[in-house]
């Protein structure tokens, strides 16, 4: 008899243990019920801070990319220009913008391929060099200054791309390639533009897109 007692207050106790338990896991429960708009903010705010900053972390990284590929483009080209080559593709670049500065459409025109493209900076600008004479031969001419210029030899091309500065439009690019023909190196493409720096180009395009 002592111990049917003993085992009913056993039982007894554990059925309060596990009630109590009950109503505590309840009452958690119920308080993180109340605060899930406040937790479901802050995470967003914390995941958007983090794509921001994951954002800024991938452009560094691509500008890092890009400029390791540069060098890697430098260091590996098998066929590095020789001096004389270089004196002679510098003088013949030099003397494009010198020509179009002084409107020597002559000159100007001997430079390039016959099979050559001209890109300028309008969408719409993309001329032969029949077009493109029609078009140059009614200006005065164009100056842009040098500012810097770097060349990459392959095979019996050469790719440049240069800095440029006009009084009117500020710092431009120009990109192009030459080839070696029985009359020597003649551009083959030139093509103008105008760098937009990232912390404009929404600004910019937003304009060009009207």
């Amino acid at each position: 008899m002592t111990l049917s007692i003993n085992k009913l207050g056993l039982i007894a106790m554990l059925v309060t243990t596990v009630t109590a338990f009950d109503c505590l896991a309840n009452d958690t429960k119920v308080e993180t019920d109340d605060k899930p708009l406040e937790q479901t903010t802050t995470s967003s705010l914390t995941i958007d801070t983090e794509l921001n900053t994951q954002s800024e972390q991938v452009s560094k990284e691509s500008a890092g990319v890009i400029t390791d590929l540069n060098d890697a483009i430098k260091l590996n080209d098998p066929q590095q220009l020789d001096e004389k080559d270089r004196q002679l593709i510098n003088s013949l670049l030099n003397q494009l913008h010198e020509s179009a500065e002084t409107a020597d459409w002559h000159l100007y025109f001997s430079l390039y391929h016959d099979q050559a493209v001209f890109i300028g900076t309008d969408a719409t600008e993309r001329w032969d060099m029949k077009l493109f004479r029609q078009y140059a031969e009614k200006t005065q001419g164009w100056r842009y200054e040098l500012q810097s210029r770097k060349l990459i030899k392959v095979g019996d091309t050469v790719v440049f791309d240069e800095q440029l500065y006009s009084e009117s439009y500020g710092v431009s690019r120009g990109t192009g390639a030459m080839v070696w023909t029985p009359q020597g190196w003649k551009v083959l493409q030139y093509h103008l533009s105008f760098p937009i720096p990232n912390d404009k180009a929404k600004r910019i395009t937003s304009l060009i897109k009207q």
